[in-house]
């Protein structure tokens, strides 16, 4: 009887360890299907090609963005874009317009494109380099219709160098610098030559709009590609470059609209007011690009993006008042004030939102990103110094970038570079007239500032992304997000000095010092010694700069007082 027991005993075990083995096997068939489902759904974004939509400011102060906590100027439409998305609170970009675009179209640094000294000049005869594949040529590859609005600044001297060349589709703006707002000309400050028109419909001129305020005309003509957009025929990528608030001209950089500068009534000092008003005016712009969006009931499917190119010049050439504050520096120097902004990107493609990030990022990563999303895969084999940001962004999980080269300018002689918290900084530009803490302003709030997030909630861009947010936004968690991009300087590092880059290199713990204040060199001997041997590796890999000296043959007064491709003539 008790064998009996025995062997009944173990048939039961038995039985239990097998209905367990098919339990535990039903477990990990599940888990298999949902992390399939997961990478199915990952892939499917690839599959369904997301429209591609970046917003990219001129010369906006880091500061002036009322997210960032400034009452002064107001941007509920640009804030609202970064509430219902990501807040990029640590977002580099190189410190001049040039390099600026150079790097996000090519994914590289300008190092590795010689585009790491200054500007292309509206009479200098070069371009970006021509076998350098950008952005636009990897996206129409997938199927994208591409298109650019408003500034180029990447090269005109031949036809070969401008936007319809080099695999956009369609661009309307202007292939300099900088233009007077009304009237599409530009007047060069550093030679004696006539000024000339620079505004095109693709490659012919377009004299439609003159006498218009030109950031609202960018705007309407951005939007009417967005309206006109055929989503049968591929998805869009779309290059929305304005020109505010850049300088207009050197006899009259302040340019605005009555109606603007009538809304910054509560500041004093007239310049500022009117740089105000010109940030106002670019407000508006990301409004109304949304509500087109919204209007063409494709924003489920889209990315939209927007930053500056580089920080604000608050001093010097084309100043404009911009703030950069509590950052030092300003734009065309190698402090965190030129290279450090704040960038914004929403998508309800986003696993995670409505949060700031505090992961390193830079201006190189979004063609490697965007490929990635419209399922170019050969882009990987190319020399890039982007990476893939958006699993981290995502998923808001650790980021895979650690370093960022700022730029080696061996025409000036410095260097700015960043590693693991620490930022190494040798020489500096403009001999020093930008090395320290410019655009701290009054407190004069706008008056709407006492109902910042109800403005915020009513704003366009606003009440098009809510429909698609992750949870209910109530005014406290504008507030929370708001206090997160504050800037805090900390107290001075014990035992530190003062930097001056022109006598020696200079080391910041950016985690400890994000405004530069102390220098650390003296007591990081081992660390100046590894940044400085990496620095030598990368300025191996550097191309010379390719600047050249300006060609008087670009004179308007030459060629019927336009500015146009003059080498081909």
């Amino acid at each position: 009887m008790r064998l009996s027991d025995e062997k009944l005993s173990r048939k039961i075990i038995m039985r239990i360890i097998l209905i367990a083995g098919v339990i535990l096997f039903a477990i990990v068939l599940c888990l298999l299907i949902v992390m399939s489902i997961i990478m199915h759904e990952e892939e499917s974004i690839i599959l369904q090609k997301p429209n591609i939509v970046v917003i990219l400011s001129d010369d906006l102060g880091s500061h002036d963005l009322s997210l960032r906590g400034n009452n002064q100027i107001l941007t509920p439409n640009i804030d609202a874009l970064g509430y219902q998305g990501i807040i990029l609170r640590h977002h580099y970009t190189s410190a001049m317009c040039t390099p600026s675009r150079a790097a996000f179209l090519t994914g590289k640094y300008p190092i590795h494109t010689g585009m790491q000294h200054s500007v292309i000049l509206q009479s200098e005869p070069r371009g970006l380099p021509l076998n350098e594949k950008i952005l636009p040529e990897y996206l129409k590859e997938a199927g994208y219709k591409t298109h650019i609005v408003g500034k180029w600044h990447l090269g005109f001297a031949r036809k070969s160098f401008i936007p319809t060349h080099r695999g956009f589709d369609s661009h309307v703006g202007y292939l300099g610098c900088y233009l007077d707002y009304f009237d599409c000309t530009y007047m060069t400050d550093f030679r004696p030559i006539a000024p000339g028109f620079d505004f095109r419909h693709n490659e012919s001129l377009y004299r439609d709009r003159v006498g218009e305020y030109l950031p609202d005309v960018l705007t309407d003509e951005a939007s009417k590609i967005i309206l006109n957009h055929n989503s049968t025929e591929g998805p869009m990528f779309l290059m929305m470059s304005q020109i505010a608030p850049h300088a207009a001209t050197p006899r009259e950089p302040f340019q605005t609209i009555p109606e603007d500068f009538e809304m910054m009534g509560h500041i004093q000092n007239p310049k500022r007011r009117s740089y105000a008003a010109m940030v106002r005016a670019l407000d508006r712009s990301v409004g109304q690009i949304v509500k087109a969006l919204e209007k063409k009931d494709i924003l489920e499917n889209t990315i939209i993006l927007f930053f500056s190119d580089n920080g604000g010049p608050t001093i010097g050439i084309h100043h404009t008042t911009a703030s950069n504050y509590p950052l030092k520096g300003q734009k065309d120097s190698p402090w965190e004030g030129g290279l450090r902004g704040t960038a914004l990107i929403w998508s309800h493609l986003l696993r995670q939102r409505h949060y700031v990030s505090d992961h390193l990022t830079h201006i190189t990563d979004w063609l490697p990103t965007f490929a990635h999303l419209a399922g170019v895969m050969h882009s990987k084999s190319e020399k890039l110094d982007g990476h893939n940001i958006w699993p981290t962004l995502s998923n808001n999980k650790s980021a895979t970038r650690t370093e960022i080269l700022h730029n080696i300018d061996p025409i000036i002689g410095y260097s700015s570079y960043y590693r693991d918290g620490w930022k190494y900084v040798n020489g500096t530009t403009s001999n020093g007239i930008y090395d320290t803490w410019l655009g701290d302003m009054p407190q004069e709030n706008s008056p709407e500032s006492l109902n910042y997030s109800q403005l915020v909630m009513n704003s366009d861009v606003w009440l098009a992304l809510n429909p698609f947010s992750l949870k209910v936004l109530k005014t406290t968690d504008l507030e929370a997000l708001r206090s997160q991009t504050e800037i805090n300087c900390g107290q001075r590092i014990l035992n530190s000095t003062n930097c001056y880059p022109l006598k020696a290199p200079c080391l910041f713990h950016l985690k400890e010092d994000p405004c530069e204040m102390s220098n650390v060199a003296h007591l990081e001997p081992n660390t100046m010694k590894d940044m400085e041997k990496r620095l030598n590796e990368l300025q191996d890999s550097a191309v010379t700069p390719g600047n050249v000296p300006v060609d008087l043959n670009a004179d308007p007064a030459l060629n019927d007082f336009l500015w146009t491709w003059w080498l081909d003539k």
